[in-house]
C-alpha cells in the first residue's frame, strides 16, 4: 500500500481502571485549586436527545465528571485524551462511543470542540445533567463564572 500512513484510533472509550479513577479524582481536585478562564458549554435538547458542547482554547487541561450513561463523543481539534490507562493522542475530526461509567482527562495542542451526545427524558438541561453525570454538581456549566447557551427544541407532532 503506498501513501501516507493510516493511524487508527480506538472507537470506544471505556470506563477507566478503579485506580485510575482515583488518580483522575485526584487529578480533578488540584485542577480546581487553580485560577480557570470562563467556558462556554452550549447544550441543545431536541428529539429525546441533549447535546452538550463545549470549545477549548490550546493548552487547557480537563478532567471530565463521572458520566452515568452510553454516549456519543464527537472530538475536532487537536488533543490527548485518556482511554482506560493510557494517553490517546487525537487529530482532526472523530467520533467516539463513549461506554456508561466513564470519567477521563485531556489536553488541548490546538483549538478544540467537543459535542457529547446521549439519549434523554429530561425537559430541562439540570435535569439532563442529572441524568447523565453522577458529579452533575462539578460540572463547569455549574459555576457562576461560566457562560450556558441554552437551545430546547420543543417538537411538533
Amino acid at each position: 500500500m503506498s501513501g501516507s500512513a493510516l493511524t487508527i484510533t480506538p472507537s470506544v472509550i471505556p470506563p477507566p481502571s478503579p485506580a485510575m479513577l482515583e488518580k483522575l479524582a485526584q487529578a480533578q481536585e488540584f485542577l480546581g485549586t487553580l485560577p480557570h478562564a470562563p467556558l462556554t458549554t452550549e447544550h441543545l435538547l431536541h428529539g429525546g436527545m441533549y447535546a452538550r458542547t463545549i470549545r477549548r482554547e490550546p493548552g487547557s487541561i480537563t478532567v471530565g465528571s463521572l458520566i452515568d450513561r452510553a454516549t456519543i463523543l464527537i472530538i475536532h481539534g487537536s488533543c490527548s485524551i485518556l482511554i482506560e490507562d493510557r494517553r490517546v493522542d487525537l487529530e482532526g475530526y472523530n467520533v467516539l462511543a463513549g461506554l456508561a461509567g466513564r470519567k477521563s482527562m485531556s489536553v488541548t495542542r490546538g483549538p478544540v470542540e467537543m459535542t457529547m451526545i446521549c439519549p434523554t427524558s429530561a425537559r430541562t438541561v439540570k435535569e439532563a445533567e442529572n441524568e447523565i453525570f453522577t458529579e452533575a454538581d462539578q460540572l463547569v456549566s455549574r459555576r457562576g463564572d461560566n457562560f450556558n447557551i441554552v437551545e430546547i427544541s420543543r417538537e411538533e407532532g
